[in-house]
């Protein structure tokens, strides 16, 4: 399997280049974003989370060439989710990680280099129990992707000036304050759900590229969220990935939203 060189996990290709109506959308929201990124930059907390985002993208690179290089091997203990394991199953089946675009190819990295269910092994795992690297800085780097959160969250919120996204956990009602330029800038923001992972460092939160958009309206989402409601399973997240990630990569009709392109 040929691995993907990526500063960071927004840089994949999307697959739907002959949508012009969105390019156009895109690349005008990319101009809006880059002017504000120029006053942006001058923030204190933008310069730390661009550095950050650099460390991200650095060790991300190297995870996929550690997988490409067949010293990863993805282990599951079907036995602590006995009750799931048919369903599970049958979702995994159905998964489509087209690894030439970038639904697909982070959906893929994301089950290998985070830790999606407890009793998953991850590329983090192997990094930090065979102490992968000696600096301090990208050690603790490792224990911070390794606690990331992945989960389907409501926007609550934008700080346009300072380039924050507040979300709340749909099932959890945790809250996040996460540095995003394209995600603050939105102003349709309260109309959807956002299925994305969450990473901790040094007191700066971000998503890692991981992006499903899902609109309020949407009726598998509404179906979605009250099934999961009335069961809701902090150990069943892999469940959850594979259910949505399964829809909105065969929807057609699906959103985008341009969130830390720059």
């Amino acid at each position: 399997m040929e691995s993907q060189n990526i500063k960071d996990n927004d840089d994949f290709d999307d697959d739907d280049n002959d949508d012009d109506y969105y390019d156009g959308q895109e690349n005008f929201i990319n101009a809006i974003n880059k002017l504000r990124m120029f006053f942006l930059d001058r923030k204190p907390h933008i310069r730390k989370y661009r550095k950050i985002r650099d460390l991200h993208g650095e060790i991300v690179n190297t995870m996929i060439q550690y997988h490409s290089n067949g010293k990863f091997k993805k282990q599951i203990d079907t036995g602590f989710i006995s009750e799931q394991e048919d369903e599970i199953t049958l979702n995994i089946l159905k998964c489509d990680f087209n690894l030439e675009s970038r639904l697909g190819a982070q959906a893929f990295y994301d089950m290998l280099i985070y830790k999606t269910a407890a009793n998953m092994a991850c590329i983090t795992d192997d990094f930090i129990r065979n102490h992968r690297y000696r600096k301090p800085e990208k050690m603790e780097f490792l224990h911070s992707m390794l606690d990331s959160k992945l989960g389907l969250f409501e926007v609550t919120g934008t700080d346009d000036d300072e380039g924050y996204a507040y979300l709340r956990d749909v099932f959890t009602g945790a809250e996040y304050a996460i540095v995003d330029i394209g995600l603050s800038g939105n102003q349709n923001h309260d109309e959807i759900y956002i299925y994305t992972r969450i990473i901790t460092y040094q007191d700066i939160s971000f998503g890692t590229g991981l992006s499903f958009i899902f609109r309020k309206t949407d009726r598998f989402i509404k179906n979605h969220i009250q099934q999961h409601k009335k069961d809701f399973k902090p150990n069943g997240e892999f469940l959850r990935f594979t259910q949505l990630y399964n829809y909105y990569s065969q929807d057609p009709g699906k959103i985008k939203v341009v969130t830390n392109e720059l």
